[in-house]
C-alpha cells in the first residue's frame, strides 16, 4: 500500500513545487499557461487526498481480515473482553473512554463492532 501512497504524494508536491517555482526564482521563469495551472492546483489536491483515502481503505480492510481470522463471530469477540471493566467505565467516564478501552485492548478491532460491543454492555 505505501507505493501508491507515496507515489501520489510524490505527484501531489512535485505539482505544488512546479507552481511555486516562479515565486522561488523571483519571477524569473514565467508562470505556465493557466490550463496547466489549473491541472497543477487539481494535482495539488486530488492526489494526496486519494492517497489517504486509499490509505485509510486499506487500513479497514486488514482490521476486517484480522477480525475475521480471529473471531468466529461477534459472540466469541464479547466473550474475549473484559466486559466487567469496559461497563465500568461507560458508566463512570461515558461511551467515548469505553470505547476507547476497548480499542486499547483491542487495536486492530473494526470501530463498528467495538461501538457495537459497548451499546450492548
Amino acid at each position: 500500500m505505501y507505493g501508491p501512497r507515496v507515489a501520489l504524494w510524490a505527484v501531489g508536491v512535485a505539482s505544488f513545487v512546479w507552481l511555486m517555482l516562479p515565486l522561488l526564482t523571483d519571477w524569473a521563469i514565467g508562470l505556465p499557461p493557466i490550463p496547466v495551472i489549473c491541472l497543477l492546483f487539481a494535482l495539488v489536491v486530488l492526489c494526496p487526498a486519494t492517497a489517504e483515502l486509499l490509505a485509510r481503505r486499506h487500513k479497514e480492510r486488514q482490521e476486517q481480515a484480522w477480525y475475521a481470522g480471529n473471531f468466529a463471530s461477534f459472540e466469541e469477540f464479547r466473550g474475549s473482553v473484559d466486559c466487567a471493566a469496559v461497563l465500568r467505565i461507560r458508566e463512570t467516564r461515558g461511551v467515548g473512554r469505553a470505547l476507547l478501552e476497548v480499542r486499547r485492548q483491542y487495536p486492530s478491532v473494526p470501530l463498528k463492532v467495538a461501538a457495537r460491543l459497548v451499546r450492548e454492555l
